[in-house]
């Protein structure tokens, strides 16, 4: 019974040394390992302000450039990449502590050991400060990889010193000491490095894309293909005209041009010995590599057939459409042009109307300042698609009055009034806001044209610009005139157009909270705005 009653002797091996501990584990007893984990997380901190720090620029990215970058700066890219370079350093920091602190704690007293680990970090924060400084706040791709390559460097020199096993416990099942230094220069340094140089590789092959073929501060130099007007000095004329239609790079736009130039674009063809009329086709730079491989060709091969193709300096995608009119516009203004119409290439024209009213122009009206299109008064920005870019641009509570983007008519002392001034522009999706925020401040009010409408199912007889979803409708239309038929016999028209009377028609205009008059359309109610300076009465 004595012998069964005696107790095991017990042994002196601490339990943190029984297992074999992971890359980030301590063998140290509890009471101090609070006090030194604490101390450990204290190297992370260059890592986390910088992650944290990049993070916010990114979100930040779409106000700073909202209304188009004046100036080129870090992408929301860079900084989102530089964010997982930051998680990269952070975690070579991490373990690197953790591995010289292990060392220290098997060869020296726990305070030896943490006056080591304090002079340590302390030397981390002073080299991520001092490489952070040379490279400034725009550089955090380059930043956060040469802190890296520091921690790669120094985790190398770590790994062929101090990679004995028996930091990492005495029941370490790897015995080759090599093998184990394979293993963890694998899982710590070389997956992590190549994931993280990947997604930068990527970030870089994309930024080259969109700076080459989407970046419009890079664009430079003078419209290309037929950017010549000759005007005949035998063919009498009071009025000249230039037709400005915004077009792009797509096969869509090109299937779209065709039909424009067999269709609508013949009235402008037609003999009239008070007007001269020019029009041209305006594109950008090639969107894209793809585009311009496969369709330059074909662009170049339309500009020799038709001579109607002009390539302005912009970019061609669509957000940029507003800058592309404007580097047209500043185009037309040396063409010296009495008046100038902008329209696009998926917009009905009635060119026979348009220019026989035009003819009839008294000559003040000539002479004066004449913006005509589809107005729109006294709208909120907060409503707009884009209310973010507008009100962080412009700070505006509502937009000047301004013209629908799709057709609107400009005379050639406003079109000086909107190009002259050669200082950096911000840019907003739609061309015809632009054009009012341009013009803002000059006491200009634009011409009420409610003959021009937009909407699929939209359709009177009278229309003299209507955006059109198919070409068969564009086909369809011109033909019904060609015949001398209603414009709309055979179109779409169950919805109402706005401002025209609403009798048996399905859809009305002045359900969704539209009131219009002869200046324009604008807001029934405007709840919150009553107290705006400017505002007119209704």
């Amino acid at each position: 019974m004595k012998e069964n009653n005696k107790k095991p002797k017990s042994t002196t091996r601490f339990y943190f040394w029984r297992k074999t501990l992971s890359l980030s584990d301590l063998n140290v007893p509890r009471k101090s390992k609070i006090a030194i984990d604490a101390l450990r997380t204290l190297s992370l901190i260059p890592s986390f302000l910088g992650f944290i720090y990049n993070s916010k620029q990114a979100l930040q990215v779409p106000l700073r450039d909202a209304g188009g970058a004046i100036i080129l700066q870090s992408s929301q890219v860079d900084y989102v990449i530089a964010s997982f370079w930051c998680a990269l350093a952070g975690y070579w920091n991490w373990i690197l502590t953790t591995s010289m602190m292990r060392r220290w704690i098997f060869h020296y007293e726990m305070g030896s050991a943490i006056v080591r680990l304090i002079t340590f970090i302390v030397i981390t924060w002073c080299i991520s400060a001092w490489v952070n400084s040379k490279n400034g706040p725009d550089q955090p791709i380059r930043t956060w990889m040469i802190n890296c390559f520091i921690l790669l460097i120094t985790d190398v020199i770590r790994l062929s010193i101090v990679s004995d096993p028996k930091y990492h416990g005495k029941a370490s099942s790897l015995k080759d000491s090599n093998l184990f230094l394979k293993l963890t220069v694998m899982k710590v340094l070389i997956f992590p490095m190549s994931v993280a140089t990947c997604l930068s590789v990527f970030a870089v092959l994309r930024q080259i894309d969109q700076l080459q073929y989407t970046t419009s501060q890079l664009m430079v130099g003078p419209a290309l293909l037929d950017n010549q007007l000759r005007y005949s000095e035998t063919i009498p004329h009071s009025m000249s005209v230039l037709v400005l239609i915004i077009s792009s790079w797509s096969t869509a736009s090109y299937e779209r041009r065709q039909t424009l130039r067999e269709s609508t674009l013949q009235w402008l063809s037609y003999r009239n010995d008070s007007i001269l009329v020019h029009y041209r086709f305006v594109i950008g730079q090639p969107p894209s590599a793809k585009d311009q491989l496969v369709n330059a060709e074909k662009i170049l091969k339309e500009s020799k057939m038709y001579h109607d193709m002009l390539i302005v300096p912009s970019s061609d995608i669509e957000s940029d459409k507003s800058r592309k009119v404007f580097e047209a516009l500043r185009w037309a203004k040396d063409i010296d042009d009495d008046y100038i119409m902008k329209t696009d290439d998926d917009v009905f024209v009635r060119w026979d109307i348009i220019l026989k009213e035009m003819s009839e122009m008294k000559q003040e009206q000539v002479s004066s300042y004449y913006w005509r299109g589809l107005v729109y008064r006294n709208i909120p920005v907060q409503i707009m698609q884009n209310s973010k870019s507008l009100f962080i641009d412009y700070s505006l509570p509502m937009l000047p009055h301004y013209t629908h983007s799709m057709l609107y008519l400009l005379s050639r002392n406003v079109l000086d009034l909107i190009v002259s001034p050669d200082t950096p522009r911000r840019f907003i999706e739609q061309d015809g806001e632009n054009i009012a925020i341009w013009l803002f401040g000059f006491n200009i009010e634009p011409i009420h044209d409610k003959r021009i409408q937009e909407g699929n199912a939209v359709c009177e007889d009278d229309l003299i610009g209507k955006r059109i979803g198919t070409m068969a409708d564009m086909i369809k239309m011109y033909t019904n005139i060609v015949n001398q038929r209603r414009l709309c016999i055979g179109v779409e028209s169950s919805a109402c157009a706005v401002c025209y009377s609403c009798k048996g028609k399905k859809i009305n205009w002045q359900s969704i909270n539209l009131a219009c008059d002869t200046e324009g359309i604008r807001l029934k109610e405007m709840s919150g705005f009553a107290q705006v300076a400017g505002k007119t009465g209704y």
